[in-house]
């Protein structure tokens, strides 16, 4: 049994996407394999090319989409991607209208962006929070624990949809 709200309260949590990690690292791995030429041809474009493209795009998926960290308190909801925490997104108490417990599917993943459900920020379908903006916008956030989350912001202010 969890203990309740009090105001003043701040809940932070982090989700991570292994599959998402285990993955970049085993796709990185045969294609550097594929593309090893013969020792002398190390330090030619034809090798260092590909080579550094894919390491890049391996290293920025997963320092910006291998992991989701959320920090809910009596300032509002702040949303960081990866190790870099890059991108950020802030919503102040004063901005968010009320929220929402809502699931997410695995149709839903990452940051996506849809007319009917607004803005999704989620690294894994299950449990989410729907924040419904004083602007008109909705933007859902993937949490570990959406009822935890929502009463926090409750306890900040903001009513539950």
């Amino acid at each position: 049994m969890t203990q309740p709200i009090r105001p003043g309260s701040v809940l932070t949590g982090r989700t991570t996407n292994w599959p998402a990690v285990v993955v970049g690292v085993a796709l990185l791995v045969p294609l550097l394999a594929m593309s090893l030429p013969d020792r002398s041809d190390y330090l030619r474009p034809g090798f260092l090319i590909p080579a550094g493209l894919a390491t890049l795009a391996v290293v920025v998926s997963l320092g910006m989409l291998s992991s989701l960290r959320t920090t809910a308190g009596p300032q509002g909801l702040t949303v960081h991607f990866g190790v870099l925490g890059w991108p950020r997104f802030r919503y102040r108490i004063g901005d968010i209208r009320s929220v929402q417990v809502v699931h997410v599917s695995t149709a839903q993943l990452v940051y996506v962006w849809t007319p009917s459900s607004g803005l999704t920020l989620a690294l894994r379908g299950g449990e989410a929070v729907r924040l419904h903006l004083t602007n008109g916008r909705r933007v859902t956030v993937g949490v570990d624990d959406a009822h935890a989350v929502s009463a926090t912001l409750g306890a900040g202010g903001c009513e539950a949809a």
